[in-house]
């Protein structure tokens, strides 16, 4: 049974904005690649980072809703590293919404 996601993705594109729409796109590649289907996409905007972190001062950032196997997610985390634009990723497992429980008649 296929759990659903929250996968935060900061993506380095520095100065480069207009890259953003083809690096989501692999993104979701990835996700259904490992069998996994994109539910939604929330693009947060470029943000500043607090510190600068490996010589990076601005990250772009990206929320996708997914639904994959529990035992797929270690797999995607090691598959989204490959691509070059990808700085951080950070992944939730959203609870399961409780089954609507009978009315009383």
């Amino acid at each position: 049974m296929k759990a659903i996601y929250d996968g935060l993705y900061i993506l380095n594109v520095q100065g480069k904005d207009e890259n953003v729409k083809e690096a989501i796109e692999e993104l979701e590649s990835t996700i259904r690649s490992e069998g996994g289907e994109v539910l939604g996409c929330q693009k947060m905007d470029r943000r500043r980072f607090e510190r600068v972190a490996q010589q990076i001062e601005f990250g772009y950032y990206v929320n996708l809703i997914f639904s994959l196997e529990p035992g797929r997610i270690a797999a995607l985390a090691q598959g989204q590293k490959a691509h070059p634009f990808l700085f951080r990723q950070f992944y939730l497992r959203k609870k399961q919404a409780p089954e609507a429980a009978a009315a009383p008649v």
